[in-house]
């Protein structure tokens, strides 16, 4: 269960300073109002995976012994994650502020998703 948390914990603070970091820069340099869809889900997912390679460089052991069921993190942290990026965008809109794709229930599952698959495979099973 720790290590659910501790994953979802990891996943929700680079998110948010790819949005704080990254946010501004894409947004002066975004042509249209809105990214393609498909476009927007690579550069996410690629993120995601630049993300969970990079935390496992850093950070390249297991942080707790695995659970009964290895693997729930690629299901629970991507869910968990996705769901406060959504509240997220939802509070940027509130603001008066545009909600970048990392800011939606998609943007932020696909980028756990990738960043949880990465982990799971450097780091290990």
């Amino acid at each position: 269960m720790l290590t659910a948390i501790w994953e979802i914990f990891l996943q929700i603070i680079a998110e948010m300073l790819i949005e704080f970091g990254f946010g501004s820069v894409g947004e002066s340099l975004r042509q249209r109002s809105r990214a393609h869809p498909v476009v927007a889900g690579v550069g996410v997912a690629l993120l995601g995976g630049l993300a969970g390679a990079l935390t496992s460089v850093i950070w390249p052991t297991r942080i707790f012994r695995p659970g009964p069921l290895p693997g729930t993190s690629l299901l629970v942290s991507p869910l968990i994650t996705g769901l406060v990026m959504d509240r997220y965008g939802h509070w940027r809109e509130s603001k008066g502020v545009g909600r970048s794709q990392v800011a939606t229930f998609w943007g932020g599952a696909l980028f756990a998703l990738s960043m949880a698959l990465v982990r799971f495979v450097w780091v290990g099973a």
